[in-house]
């Protein structure tokens, strides 16, 4: 009997990240992926499972491998204000790397969303949520320090930014002018240094994250 093909697991996950990263998850076929990968569709049942658990499994690659650069941006110990404007550094180089994919993978895949109805409408909820937390957690901290006004909703401060990675991942898809966005990137900084000094309200209604909302 041949022995199975052997392959680097994580150079494939890689390539299968990037295409579901591409095409989003339901534009992905397996025979795409086949193609991508190198390797059979047997194989790729084999070590990942279904097209839904290999999707699951590229999430948390893109996780651990791109959007990493983003958390440790906000975790640096920077200011908060600093951090931030790093953060959306980070952002906007990625969107300007012409070796990457347009956009980002949970923007691309959220569009498809549910709602979290479903296993993998969950996956994409969590990790939205899990921004808005890494935002929450490095402003709540600021606030006890005294860094920043203990008026301003650090919970709603996270949401905003979060809307507003998003929303810059889906313009990064239809705009090639990196100075346009990054242009939108400074009103974004502008309107956090307002609502961190406490000079803008925001929504204060809602303190749960995202993903539990409704």
């Amino acid at each position: 009997m041949a022995r199975p093909k052997e392959f680097d697991r994580e150079n494939v996950l890689d390539r299968a990240t990037r295409l579901f990263w591409e095409r989003g998850f339901a534009g992905t076929s397996i025979s795409d992926l086949e193609a991508a990968m190198g390797i059979g569709r047997t194989s790729i049942y084999a070590a990942f499972g279904s097209k839904e658990d290999l999707f699951m499994a590229a999430i948390d690659h893109y996780d651990a491998t791109y959007s990493i650069k983003l958390r440790n941006a906000l975790t640096s110990g920077l200011p908060p204000r600093q951090a931030i404007a790093l953060y959306f550094d980070e952002l906007l180089k990625a969107f300007d790397d012409a070796d990457l994919p347009l956009g980002c993978l949970v923007t691309n895949a959220a569009v498809e969303g549910d709602r979290g109805t479903t296993r993998m409408g969950r996956r994409i909820a969590a990790s939205i949520t899990r921004a808005e937390d890494t935002f929450y957690r490095v402003l709540r901290q600021a606030q006890v320090d005294g860094t920043i006004d203990g008026r301003a909703d650090v919970r709603a401060i996270g949401r905003y930014l979060v809307a507003n990675t998003h929303g810059l991942s889906a313009l990064a898809k239809a705009v090639s002018d990196i100075g346009a966005l990054r242009d939108i990137v400074g009103v974004i900084l502008a309107s956090v240094d307002d609502m961190l000094a406490g000079r803008r309200p925001a929504n204060t209604n809602a303190k749960q994250p995202i993903s539990s909302a409704g």
